[in-house]
């Protein structure tokens, strides 16, 4: 299993070795994933087109993140047509997040950025670290630190209704 993992993880880096230095930049495309789901397979933002994507990334030595993964998951269940949760852990391969995805049983998709590609592209400096991609896979809003349940309410309350207003105008 470990060889397949790296294995994954060369040919991810391979194969995107011609988009590396993409930078995040507010009013542009959102830059790749270059990151493993659970099932050690490469996820695109793609699969996500047509709603909003919440980016969030953390760690798993993060209270802060901890914290705020309740908020996100129950914000993911109350926008779900239009708004999707997308958690991408920075840690190490070397630190199990078993145990802390057991203990807080998100229903959102979980991202591995072992390599930290994805998180230099984002521009990812401490956690938590949120983004907003609209529907079109545009990146829209950045968010550093830990965000009041409020606010993110009104993020993903207004994430929602420019993702019901592009349906009602095509």
């Amino acid at each position: 299993m470990k060889y397949c993992h790296l294995v994954l993880s060369l040919l991810l880096t391979l194969g995107l070795c011609a988009c590396k230095d993409e930078v995040a930049t507010i009013g542009q495309a959102a830059p790749a994933l270059a990151a493993l789901d659970a099932q050690d397979a490469p996820v695109s933002l793609e699969q996500w087109r047509g709603k909003a994507v919440y980016l969030n990334f953390w760690s798993a030595g993060c209270g802060f993140c901890l914290a705020e993964m309740p908020r996100l998951d129950a914000l993911r269940q109350q926008y779900k047509d239009a708004v999707e949760v997308v958690s991408v852990n920075i840690d190490p391969e070397s630190i199990s997040l078993d145990p802390t995805l057991q203990k807080l049983q998100v229903s959102f998709p979980v991202l591995r950025d072992s390599l930290g590609i994805t998180r230099d592209r984002y521009q990812v400096e401490g956690t938590p670290a949120g983004f907003l991609i609209d529907a079109e896979g545009v990146l829209r809003r950045s968010f550093v630190g830990t965000r009041a349940a409020e606010r993110l309410e009104v993020v993903f309350r207004e994430a929602a209704l420019t993702v019901a207003n592009s349906v009602d105008s095509k």
